[in-house]
């Protein structure tokens, strides 16, 4: 069974890449949906789920607001709440919901921010600072490095050839991320908050309408409206709850899946794994901040939280130009980390640009 569910999971990573290379023109998250278009404090760019510095601690990140700055605001929203949702292994009905809200600038320009769990007020504080939280931990919220890196013009020379000129990513790679900011709230909790095992996601609403909601890394982007007939049906994928998911998006997923060449079976069993949209965390087996466990530091532990370090890229590169086969045409962008170093300590992003 070990085997099987692991022949599964690289699978996925496979399907993951084939079926994202004709529409993957952003990052992970940034700008998947049109209400969050127009509402860009709001829109989830990536989650993140890591061991902390210290080990008996676990890292929840949810970075907003794409290329802060530009495109951007460099304030979070003061209608708006943004939401880090656990619920128990097995089970995708959270039981501890951590918001954060803001306030108009505040003290040296800065935002008053409020952290809540379950509606109960644990941490109060100004963005740019380092928070206590009641019960042990700490929260960052502020401007940040985008951690995303990615040769983006490499990669679109790539598509508009038909797949057939790879030379944009065999030369030197251009981060396209590089110098970007984005918004950050940074959670660091006691592993005793969170348990051995518990499923996570990020969620922002605008008074009680759900704008945007991340788990797994461009899930929306791949399978909802792959060919843009009806760009509203990705505001419905985000308005739908993890334990809503395999109701009401199975068939979209096995679809996709069955047209990028997959067996009805082989759909099926990756579409299990691949729904509901929650990232899982295996406290003891989570990656540091610079390391990997997403792409799966250890056999065992695929798919598990989300570390800033990993080379997504190069492992899609990787596997969808034959690596698994063991003769890669392509297994890097030649952007192999972040234009800055992460520093390893809280608040784990690089500072801003």
């Amino acid at each position: 069974m070990r085997l099987k569910n692991l022949a599964a999971a690289g699978t996925a990573l496979v399907v993951l890449t084939i079926g994202a290379a004709p529409f993957l023109t952003s990052a992970a998250d940034h700008l998947d949906s049109p209400i969050v278009k127009t509402q860009h404090a709001l829109d989830i760019t990536d989650i993140y789920a890591f061991d902390a510095a210290n080990s008996k601690n676990t890292v929840l990140v949810v970075d907003v607001a794409p290329l802060a700055g530009i495109t951007s605001p460099t304030t979070f929203s003061t209608t708006g709440s943004y939401r880090m949702n656990l619920a128990p292994n097995g089970s995708y009905v959270a039981n501890r919901v951590y918001t954060a809200t803001f306030s108009a600038g505040g003290r040296d320009h800065k935002q008053a921010v409020t952290l809540k769990l379950n509606g109960t007020t644990i941490a109060s504080g100004y963005t740019g600072s380092t928070i206590q939280v009641a019960g042990g931990g700490k929260l960052f919220a502020g401007k940040r490095d985008d951690p995303f890196f990615f040769d983006l013009a490499g990669y679109n020379k790539l598509k508009d050839s038909g797949y057939t000129d790879p030379s944009g990513l065999t030369d030197a790679g251009v981060d396209f991320f590089a110098g970007t900011n984005i918004l950050s709230i940074v959670l660091e909790l006691p592993d005793a908050a969170i348990g051995s095992a518990a499923n996570y996601w990020a969620t922002t609403y605008q008074g009680s309408t759900l704008i945007d909601r991340m788990g797994k890394p461009a899930l929306n982007t791949v399978f909802i409206d792959p060919f843009k007939v009806n760009a509203n049906t990705k505001d419905t994928y985000n308005q739908t709850a993890p334990s809503g998911d395999v109701a009401a998006w199975d068939d979209q997923f096995e679809a996709v899946l069955e047209f990028f060449g997959n067996s009805t079976g082989t759909a099926e069993l990756i579409t299990d794994l691949l729904l509901p949209d929650v990232l899982h965390i295996d406290t003891a087996n989570l990656g540091k901040s610079t390391g990997t466990s997403f792409t799966g530091d250890k056999a065992d532990h695929i798919l598990n939280g989300r570390t800033l370090a990993e080379d997504v890229i190069d492992l899609e590169l990787f596997v969808v130009t034959g690596g698994l086969d063991g003769h890669a045409i392509l297994s890097s962008d030649n952007v192999n980390a972040n234009d800055v170093a992460f520093p390893g300590t809280f608040p784990y992003l690089a500072a801003p640009h």
